[in-house]
């Protein structure tokens, strides 16, 4: 009799740490929206993305860099995490108006050329 409790006393342990495992190892998923997508929807004729892909907004080699362009649009999201989508276009197209670091243009001037926006100057 006690050899029987024994055993199901581990094939409950096992089972409870299977259970547990699986729900610990399962993919997380990001909450914010994939901003690429946005912004290729909002700019459907721009061969930009194609070319830069995240290199849009972030400019060096992690994500943490961001260009003058990413913290225009930054501004308008409101959140850090925003996922509305329709708050990101209106962000999106709010930073087209704003000026550049390059003087006498905007950054819309900068998407409809199909040119990568420049970083902010370093003073």
């Amino acid at each position: 009799m006690r050899n029987i409790m024994n055993i199901k006393t581990a094939l409950l342990f096992g089972f409870a740490v299977a259970g547990l495992s699986l729900i610990y190892t399962s993919n997380e998923v990001e909450a914010r929206p994939n901003f690429k997508k946005i912004w290729a929807a909002t700019y459907p004729d721009s061969k930009m993305l194609v070319a830069k892909k995240c290199g849009v907004c972030h400019p060096g080699k992690t994500k943490k860099e961001k260009n003058s362009y990413a913290a225009a649009v930054y501004k308008g999201l409101g959140k850090r995490k925003q996922t509305n989508k329709d708050v990101i276009v209106k962000a999106l197209k709010d930073a087209e108006t704003m000026p550049s670091p390059v003087e006498g243009k905007t950054f819309g001037d900068f998407i409809k050329a199909d040119e990568q926006p420049p970083a902010a100057k370093k003073e």
